[in-house]
C-alpha cells in the first residue's frame, strides 16, 4: 500500500457505480486510480477536481482511500477562481507524469488554494505555481538578469535569481503582477503550441486584472 498528498486533476465515471481518478503527487507523479463503488457515495466530496487529498492506493492502482488535507470554500469561489482550478488541473494533467521529489507543485497549489480560500489576492502565487509547473515538465522559461530587466523595465540590477524572489517582488507590486502575467501568458502558450495542446479555454479567464 502507498500514500502520498496529492492534487486529483480528473474525475470521471468508470463502469457501473465506480469512478476513475487521475492524480499527482511529486512522491509518483501521475498515476490513474479506480475508486470502486465512488459513484455510488451520495454527495461524495472525497473526490473532487481539484481538492488536494491524502490518497492510498495499491499495486493494482485501487484507490483505498482518501481525505481532504484542504477544505475548500468552493462555494465562495467566482467564475474566476474556479477557472483557476480547472486550469491548473489541466495544465497538471498535460505536463506533468513523472516523480520528481525535488518538485514545489503540491506545496504551491495548497498555497494558491490557501488564498482562494482567504478571498485575497491570488496572482502572484498563481504565477508561482505556473512558473513550477514548468519547470517541473521541462519547459521553464529563461529568466535571467537581462530578460527580469527587460520585463519589469529595472534601471538597477535585481538580484530575482529563484521563483520564490521573484514572488516576493510581485507580492508588493501589484503592476508587475500584470506585466509578469502576461508574459507568462505568451510561455505558456508557446509550450502548449509546440505540444499541440489546445487549452480549452482561454487563460484570460482565470483572473480578473484590475
Amino acid at each position: 500500500m502507498y500514500k502520498t498528498e496529492a492534487i486529483i486533476t480528473k474525475v470521471e465515471n468508470f463502469k457501473e457505480n465506480h469512478l476513475s481518478i487521475s492524480v499527482y503527487s511529486s512522491e509518483y507523479g501521475q498515476k490513474s486510480l479506480v475508486v470502486f463503488g465512488g459513484k455510488s457515495k451520495k454527495k461524495n466530496s472525497t473526490y473532487v477536481k481539484g481538492s488536494l487529498n491524502n490518497i492510498e492506493f495499491d499495486n493494482n492502482n485501487v484507490c483505498l482511500s482518501s481525505t481532504s488535507i484542504n477544505k475548500f470554500k468552493w462555494f465562495l469561489f467566482s467564475k474566476y477562481e474556479l477557472k483557476t482550478i480547472d486550469y491548473f488541473c489541466f495544465l497538471i494533467n498535460k505536463l506533468l507524469f513523472l516523480t520528481d521529489q525535488n518538485s514545489n507543485v503540491v506545496s504551491y497549489y495548497l498555497l494558491l488554494i490557501s488564498k482562494l480560500n482567504e478571498r485575497s489576492n491570488y496572482l502572484p502565487e498563481l504565477l508561482l505555481l505556473e512558473l513550477e509547473i514548468l519547470k517541473a515538465s521541462g519547459y521553464q522559461p529563461d529568466l535571467n538578469e537581462s530578460v527580469l530587466k527587460k520585463i519589469f523595465n529595472f534601471h538597477e540590477k535585481s538580484n530575482l535569481k529563484t521563483y520564490e524572489l521573484i514572488y516576493e517582488h510581485l507580492k508588493d507590486n501589484k503592476d508587475h503582477q500584470l506585466v509578469f502575467f502576461d508574459f507568462m501568458s505568451r510561455i505558456v502558450n508557446r509550450v502548449l503550441i509546440n505540444l499541440n495542446i489546445n487549452l480549452p479555454f482561454s487563460r484570460d479567464e482565470i483572473t480578473r486584472k484590475i
